[in-house]
């Protein structure tokens, strides 16, 4: 099943942040808010890396609590992107395997975060036991 979901973030709380010469590395935990074909909130811890020329990295354990169409429950993505200096870059995921609970109990599948004109998005690629 694919899903197309819009986000914001709602909550950006940095736990520690290591500075040194070459770049900038934190970590923080991320709230977000989802409204089109899955709905919820998700809470994020991430290790964030980025350089002088804001250039960059980061790592995220994302638990996503959420509806999808009849399903609803929560799920645990791994994922993790590169950003390039004008702010593009890709970033890709997947479903922790055995994460799922209620109705997600048993998913598995793929993840991406994109971008377009109305803003950022997750295509994910679900598939139920």
């Amino acid at each position: 099943m694919k899903v197309k979901s819009s986000f914001k973030i709602t909550g950006w709380e940095p736990a520690a942040d290591e500075n040194d010469e070459i770049a900038d590395i934190a970590r923080a935990r991320i709230r977000k808010e989802f409204a089109g074909e899955m709905t919820g909130t998700s809470v994020a811890n991430a290790i964030l890396y980025q350089t002088p020329v804001q250039s960059g990295g980061y790592a995220a354990l994302e638990r996503i609590t959420a509806k999808i169409g009849d399903r609803a429950g929560t799920f645990v993505v791994q994922h993790s992107g590169i950003r390039d200096t004008d702010g593009s870059g890709p970033a890709y995921g997947d479903v922790v395997p055995g994460s799922g609970t209620d109705g997600f109990e048993g998913v598995t599948g793929s993840m991406q975060i994109a971008q377009g004109e109305s803003g950022e998005y997750f295509l994910l690629d679900l598939t139920f036991a």
